[in-house]
């Protein structure tokens, strides 16, 4: 089972603690950039998944949620503590003030 966190629960974690994997292409990112995140579009996440960390908790999100919960599972598998962020950046950005 996948982990997963709400993104009212998200939003309130300290950011110093945790890798942020922003999985948006980059015209879903237009000026809407998560501070402390790394992008690794869809379309890339294999040609980067190895600029992510080991050494903290991932916390994974695409713009719905779709596309992250498929690469925490994948993550998962290759022995990250990851997490899917639901509902990803449209749910996000809902809490962001």
């Amino acid at each position: 089972m996948v982990k997963e966190i709400l993104a009212k629960d998200f939003i309130k974690i300290d950011k110093n603690k945790i890798t942020i994997v922003d999985m948006r292409e980059e015209k879903e990112r237009q000026n809407t950039c998560f501070e402390g995140s790394i992008n690794i579009p869809v379309s890339k996440f294999w040609a980067g998944i190895d600029n992510i960390p080991k050494d903290k908790p991932v916390y994974v999100f695409c713009n719905s949620g779709y596309f992250s919960e498929e690469m925490v599972i994948l993550l998962e598998e290759r022995g990250y503590d990851a997490t899917n962020v639901l509902g990803g950046y449209k749910e996000i950005k809902n809490f962001i003030i």
